[in-house]
């Protein structure tokens, strides 16, 4: 082979190597691999699962509430002290109950982190609350931050929360 043809070869080879790197970027996304494929289905698992523990917190339903509940849970509401596991936490949230409704309840400016064993949600909230006793209803404004846990079977359980309304506390009471 002469050199003129050597060049010729090399420039062929350019081509053709520029062409299949041009094709192979123009097929598309490639699909999931394997780990990103569990990592999405563990997402998706997640959000099923907190989507209907806000449900249940919207609606009132203390059953559905509880299902999603871990029993070594730690609650720190506003202003009060934390309560440690579920039966204090349904304690804490059948007193709340007989005071407050939840009428709405939106989360906004969602980050949410899930690894293999834990997923923290942190975001802000609005939450209307109704008087069980009737009065004025009450919107309280804040930002929370959520910890659940993976369990062994797959299931996510709420493990942890806290969070903290940007309104000033009410006053006293008079006395």
């Amino acid at each position: 082979m002469n050199i003129s043809g050597s060049a010729t070869a090399s420039r062929s080879f350019l081509i053709v190597a520029l062409g299949l790197a041009a094709a192979a970027g123009c097929a598309g996304p490639r699909p999931p691999s394997g780990a990103d494929a569990v990592a999405s289905a563990r997402r998706s698992a997640f959000e099923a699962t907190t989507a209907a523990f806000h449900d249940a917190l919207r609606t009132n339903n203390a059953g559905a509430l509880f299902a999603y509940v871990a029993d070594d849970v730690l609650l720190m509401p506003p202003g009060e002290a934390a309560v440690h596991g579920k039966s204090a936490m349904r304690q804490w949230y059948d007193g709340f109950l007989s005071r407050y409704r939840t009428s709405s309840l939106t989360l906004s400016d969602r980050e949410v982190f899930v690894g293999e064993e834990w997923a923290v949600e942190l975001g802000a909230y609005d939450w209307g609350l109704t008087p069980a006793t009737g009065g004025s209803p009450v919107l309280d404004h804040g930002n929370y931050m959520q910890v659940w846990k993976s369990q062994p079977d797959g299931k996510w359980r709420f493990a942890r929360e806290i969070w903290n309304s940007s309104l000033p506390p009410a006053p006293p009471a008079a006395r």
